[in-house]
């Protein structure tokens, strides 16, 4: 029963999220769902093209040789295909039908890329464990890449995780055995992870779409109504009392859309906090960190700068704004971990010096994810400004010796060097897979060592002074 439940609502989920009516009242904005969608195809493409024969190196030994060749010569004339139209038609997103027949053409060959990428459970599925499962990491990280970076067009998303998902879970399924039915059943549940994260990531951008559009509406209206003050201003100039009656008539409005002014900016801020939240649960669904870390560094970072607020060196920086914003967007610090391989994300051991490599990329990853996003809009905001800084720089060290820029000092931006206190911390009290839990004397020890050479000395004096609210924050969210 519970089965045919969960295949009930993996139905209505699918249906739910392909459904993508296009007609004259939205046309807007489908049009630029379509368009956004359009910019992200050539890489998208190219990024296939690059990864293919790559993985076909990698089971060139686990598979018939001709088959291989013959899957990855299809996939290539389906890329060619697609990147052929995309040069000549990109441009034709202006009617209903010009739109329609980008939907279908996205739909139809992210389909056949996702059954195509599918087909390799069905034909070329290696008989060793090992391989298996570099093969259904290689599979998931497809899925978790096609969510973070097509979140605009919900019928291709679900239609390619579909194509490689369900062939996939058959053939784990088929081979009927404990380990494949594990495998199957937390592929089962990163599916329903990435088809959650992969809905409020697209109702985010839909939200914005909307606001960007009714803001549009609204500065022509301001500008319309601007004008017809002007012009009513100078028909009146001969009738004093009936300018006075219209003045009083226009500050009415301008006071309601002020107010409307007032509610959009508060949609905003919660439109803010709805991505940041939708970003931190994409990254806890493939960390081993919890929740309670999350709530935990933000309250440290939070206590640092309330305690520091009237410090010579941080109060022009430290207002009750930024402190809020660093409050808030302190749980993004490990963001740039969706882009590490889970071998090494989740490996219980220690890492070799090239995983560790490899593993020190995430604060740039997270760091350039977002700079793309301020290129993308064209402008830069503080709120963008402080995530990016707490992302990038929160594993540099005051004496230069971090990463990933080895920058030193006052060069280090005061989020960042918040951040490393408050994570330092939280990774030394706190059990990991790799080492036991600590005390909070020896992390207090460890962190004072760091003063001027970790950790920014006057940072490091302030947890010194308010380590009880440590303590308390710690016991309050603990694991």
């Amino acid at each position: 029963m519970s089965m045919q439940l969960a295949g009930v609502l993996a139905k209505n989920l699918v249906l739910g999220s392909i459904r993508f009516p296009i007609n004259s009242a939205n046309l807007r904005v489908r049009a630029e769902q379509l368009r956004t969608r359009m910019q992200e195809y050539p890489s998208l493409i190219i990024s296939q093209m690059v990864l293919q024969p790559l993985f076909v190196w990698l089971i060139w030994d686990q598979a018939d040789h001709q088959s291989l060749l013959i899957w990855l010569a299809l996939f290539y004339g389906l890329h060619t295909v697609e990147l052929i139209k995309w040069s000549v038609h990109r441009h034709r997103l202006n009617t209903v039908d010009e739109c329609t027949d980008w939907h279908v053409h996205f739909c139809f060959y992210s389909a056949m890329a996702g059954l195509m990428w599918g087909a390799v459970a069905i034909f070329f599925f290696p008989p060793y464990l090992d391989y298996q499962g570099l093969v259904i990491c290689i599979m998931l990280g497809l899925v978790a890449g096609a969510v973070t970076m097509n979140p605009v067009h919900p019928p291709t998303l679900v239609l390619y995780v579909a194509g490689i998902m369900l062939p996939l879970s058959v053939r784990l399924v088929a081979e009927n055995d404990t380990p494949h039915w594990i495998m199957f059943l937390m592929l089962l549940m990163f599916g329903g992870i990435v088809m959650v994260a992969g809905r409020e990531l697209n109702r985010t951008f839909m939200v914005s779409l909307k606001q960007r559009f009714d803001n549009l509406e609204l500065i022509e209206e301001l500008s319309k109504k601007t004008a017809a003050l002007e012009e009513s201003r100078y028909q009146l100039q001969l009738a004093n009392g009936i300018l006075q009656q219209s003045e009083l008539i226009l500050e009415q409005q301008v006071n309601e859309r002020t107010a409307q002014l007032l509610q959009r900016t508060g949609e905003i801020n919660a439109i803010k906090d709805t991505t940041i939240i939708a970003l931190t649960s994409l990254a806890e669904a493939r960390d081993n960190e919890t929740g309670n870390h999350i709530r935990r560094t933000q309250n440290y970072m939070k206590a640092l700068a309330l305690h520091l607020r009237c410090h010579p060196r941080f109060r022009d920086f430290l207002s009750d704004e930024n402190i809020e914003l660093l409050y808030k967007l302190a749980p993004l610090h490990d963001i740039g971990k969706v882009g590490i391989p889970d071998h090494i994300l989740l490996k219980p051991g220690k890492l070799t010096t090239e995983e560790f490599e490899i593993m020190k990329t995430h604060a740039a990853l997270g760091g350039n994810a977002i700079a793309q996003a301020e290129d993308r809009l064209g402008f830069t905001s503080q709120f963008l400004r402080i995530a990016r800084q707490i992302v990038i720089g929160h594993h540099e060290k005051w004496d230069g010796s971090g990463y990933p820029f080895a920058l030193r000092g006052d060069n280090i931006p005061i989020p960042a060097r918040l951040m490393a206190v408050a994570d330092v911390y939280d990774a030394l009290t706190c059990k990991r897979v790799y080492k036991p839990a600590m005390s909070h004397e020896v992390a207090t020890a460890i962190i004072m060592e760091g003063r001027g050479k970790h950790f920014d000395p006057d940072i490091a004096d302030a947890f010194f002074s308010i380590q009880t609210e440590f303590i308390a924050i710690a016991d309050k969210y603990r694991d």
